[in-house]
C-alpha cells in the first residue's frame, strides 16, 4: 500500500492514519483493532521504518528491571514534559462565533426591525462579516467580532443582554466539555529517537542530559526489523485460550507495528475545525459521539510536535489503552540490540547492566566525555572488565 511521495517520507503518516479510520465500522473500534481486522493496511509501511531506534532511560531500579525482563513502559501523554504534546487544539473564539451565529439564525433573532430584543439584519451581517483573527492586517480590513458584538449589545435591552450571555456561556461550557473528553486520550505512548550511530549520535549530549539523569543512565538501541517484517495473523481469536503465547505474540507485534510513527515537526498545532467540533455530541452517559474523521484528527495530534523539538528525531509507538492495561503498561519488547552506558553511571549500575546484557544477548558500549570537544565517545567494556578483574588481585587483608 502506498501513502504519498516516497521521495518525501516525512508526511506519509497522515494519509496512513486517514486510510485506517476509513475502515472503521463501529463507534467503539480503536486504531489497533481496525488494523488487526484489516492487516493488509500494513503493506508497504516497511518502506518508511528505520532499522534501529534508540531510547534513553534514567538509572532507576524499575527501568533496569524492565531491560532485564525485555519489556517496554508505555506512558500516558499527560505525564510528558511538553504540555502541548498530544493536546488537540481548537480556535475557541472562532467556535464561539460559529455556534452563536448558528443559534441566532436558528431562533429567528435576526430581523429587519430595529428591536431592543433582537438583531437587525444589518447588525447580523456585521457580525457575520467580522473576524476572530488576531493580526494587524485583519485589524485594518475587518471589524473584530468581540468588539462588534459588545457595541451592538450596548443598545439592547437588559433581558436580551442576559439571554445572549446565557447562550454564550452555554456554548462555552459545551465546547470545553467536548475538548476535555477529546483530550482524555485512550492511548499510551513509548518514545524513541531515530539516530544514526555513524553520524551525529555522539553529539546529542542534550538527550543524555534531559532523559538519563545527567548522563547517569543509559540508552538502548532496539532492532526494529523483527517488528516491521511481514505479518500474517495465523492464530484466530479462539486460540487465545488454547495457545495464548503464540496468539499474543502475533497480535502484540502487529499492534506495535501499526502504531509505529515518526513525529512530524511543524510550527502549527493540530486543530479540530469548528464545524466538526460543533457536530460532536455528548450522549446521556457522558460519552462522545463523533465520526471517523475526528478520530483521524485526534490520532494526528499524537504524532505532531513543535518544530523546536526537531533535534530529537522522535519516533513513537502508540497503543490502545486496553492493550497496555492488559500488560500493566509494560508491553513485551524483546528487541534489544545494544545498551549504551552514560559517562557518569555509577559502578554498581555498570556492573548490573553488564550482567543483564550477558543474560539477554545484548552488546554493551560505554560512553565517556571527549577531552577536547562537546561530544561523547564510545568504548568497549574490555578495559573496564580488565580493571575490575585486576582490582581483585589486591589482598584487602594484607598487613603490608
Amino acid at each position: 500500500m502506498f501513502f504519498g511521495n516516497r521521495k518525501s517520507k516525512a508526511k506519509w503518516q497522515k494519509p496512513f492514519i486517514d486510510n485506517v479510520f476509513r475502515h472503521k465500522t463501529k463507534h467503539c473500534n480503536s486504531f489497533s483493532k481496525i488494523v488487526l481486522s484489516n492487516i493488509e493496511l500494513l503493506d508497504g509501511k516497511t518502506d518508511y521504518t528505520p532499522q534501529s531506534l534508540f531510547k534513553f532511560y534514567k538509572p532507576t531500579a524499575e527501568n533496569i528491571l524492565d531491560i532485564r525482563k525485555r519489556r517496554l513502559w508505555f506512558s500516558h501523554p499527560k505525564t510528558f514534559n511538553d504540555p502541548f504534546d498530544c493536546h488537540t487544539g481548537y480556535d475557541s473564539e472562532s467556535y464561539e462565533k460559529h455556534a452563536f451565529m448558528e443559534y441566532v439564525k436558528k431562533n429567528g433573532q435576526a430581523n429587519s426591525e430595529n428591536s431592543k430584543n433582537s438583531f437587525t439584519l444589518d447588525e447580523y451581517n456585521r457580525l457575520v462579516a467580522s473576524t476572530t483573527e488576531h493580526n494587524y492586517y485583519n485589524y485594518n480590513k475587518y471589524e473584530r467580532y468581540d468588539t462588534v458584538l459588545r457595541k451592538i449589545l450596548e443598545d439592547k435591552s437588559e433581558s436580551f443582554n442576559r439571554q445572549i450571555y446565557d447562550v454564550k456561556m452555554r456554548e462555552r461550557e459545551e465546547v470545553e466539555d467536548k475538548m476535555t473528553l477529546l483530550r482524555n486520550a485512550k492511548i499510551r505512548i513509548a518514545c524513541f529517537s531515530a539516530l544514526d550511530r555513524n553520524k551525529g549520535f555522539n553529539d546529542i549530549i542534550q538527550m543524555w542530559s534531559h532523559y538519563t539523569d545527567n548522563h547517569q543512565g543509559f540508552c538502548v538501541e532496539y532492532d526494529t526489523s523483527n517488528i516491521c517484517s511481514s505479518i500474517n495473523l495465523v492464530n484466530k481469536d479462539h486460540d487465545f485460550y488454547s495457545d495464548r503465547s503464540a496468539y499474543m505474540d502475533e497480535r502484540v507485534r502487529a499492534a506495535l507495528y501499526a502504531g509505529l510513527f515518526p513525529v512530524i515537526y511543524q510550527a502549527s498545532r493540530v486543530n479540530i475545525p469548528k464545524t466538526k467540533l460543533k457536530r460532536i455530541k455528548i450522549d446521556s452517559k457522558g460519552h462522545l459521539q463523533h465520526d471517523s474523521e475526528v478520530d483521524a484528527i485526534l490520532y494526528k495530534t499524537y504524532i505532531v510536535k513543535s518544530a523546536k523539538w526537531s533535534y530529537e528525531k522522535e519516533w513513537r509507538i502508540i497503543l490502545d489503552e486496553d492493550v497496555c492495561d492488559y500488560f500493566d503498561n509494560k508491553v513485551p519488547f524483546p528487541y534489544i540490540n545494544r545498551i549504551f552506558l552514560g559517562c557518569k553511571m555509577n559502578k554498581q549500575n555498570i556492573d548490573a547492566m553488564i550482567e543483564i546484557a550477558a543474560e539477554i544477548g545484548a552488546e554493551i558500549v560505554m560512553m565517556s566525555m571527549d577531552n577536547k570537544k562537546f561530544t561523547i565517545e564510545e568504548h568497549s567494556i574490555c578495559s573496564y572488565e580488565w580493571e575490575r578483574k585486576r582490582s581483585k588481585w589486591n589482598n584487602p587483608f594484607s598487613q603490608m
